[in-house]
């Protein structure tokens, strides 16, 4: 019993809304783990396909089995190694704006008190369209293209679906629907939690770890097996702040031959993208 479809990617760009959501369809079996990473991760693919046939054990009737581990999109060998277990898969990938996307990751990594630098520092140490396993990925990881083209090498268009994150907020319903349908399944399927947040950003109020979110260079300062120590307290929602007009203006440069690409492939504007 393996999987007969993945959502490969990407990161922050709706994929544990997707992983919910396809989770409630009767139709459609989903493990408990959300991000199984077997392609992704070395150690675990090492273990076999026998232990990541047991992640769907539990699958009955249901017409369609999967998992989401949005790093499948970008890590270099994830197609090759997909193809050789599941040669007819179908492959689902959301896409977002990749400066959206960075920013989101980057203030990610800062919410958990993983990332020294400032946003415009992040620019100078890792701004390259070269996607390195173990690596910072900020900016690597939204030129979607290249890894779309690899997993073409392997699978056949039909077998892809590429979705504008963007459309899951402006029309959560139709974007489902045309997942429903992608998979063979009730695409009439309704869930009221269609519209929800499912992984909403927050951050502790306490002080000690305000002042550690705020100057992200005494983060250095704390082993970063103590700073979850930093971790108590009543929470708030965040938004992650403006980032500034020279950042921008570079970002937009870097990724607009990937964007101008990617829009000419889907024959989309993708006009909500910067």
């Amino acid at each position: 019993m393996l999987p007969n479809f993945l959502i490969i990617g990407s990161q922050k760009a709706g994929t544990t809304s997707l992983y919910h959501i396809l989770k409630e369809h009767p139709q459609i079996y989903m493990p408990d783990t959300k991000e199984i990473n077997f392609f992704f991760r070395d150690d675990e693919y090492a273990h076999g396909p026998e232990q990541y046939e047991a992640h769907f054990a539990d699958a009955a009737n249901q017409l369609a089995r999967g998992e989401a581990s949005p790093g499948y999109i970008c890590h270099p060998e994830a197609p090759a190694r997909i193809h050789a277990l599941l040669p007819d898969v179908k492959l689902i990938l959301t896409v977002r704006d990749p400066i959206k996307r960075a920013i989101s990751q980057y203030w990610d990594n800062r919410r958990h008190l993983n990332e020294p630098l400032t946003f415009a520092q992040t620019l100078d140490a890792y701004l390259s369209d070269d996607y390195k396993l173990g690596k910072v990925g900020y900016f690597s990881r939204g030129v979607y293209m290249r890894y779309i083209r690899r997993y073409l090498e392997y699978f056949p268009r039909e077998n892809l679906l590429i979705l504008p994150f963007e459309e899951m907020l402006t029309d959560a319903e139709a974007f489902y629907k045309r997942i429903f349908t992608f998979l063979g399944v009730d695409e009439d399927f309704v869930s009221e939690d269609f519209d929800e947040a499912f992984n909403p950003t927050e951050v502790w109020k306490n002080p000690f770890y305000q002042m550690l979110i705020r100057r992200p260079r005494y983060q250095k300062r704390v082993p970063a097996k103590l700073r979850r120590l930093f971790y108590w307290g009543s929470k708030m929602r965040f938004s992650a702040p403006s980032i500034d007009e020279e950042s921008r203006n570079k970002l937009v440069e870097f990724y607009k031959p990937w964007n101008d690409d990617l829009r000419e492939f889907l024959g989309k504007e993708l006009s909500e993208w910067t």
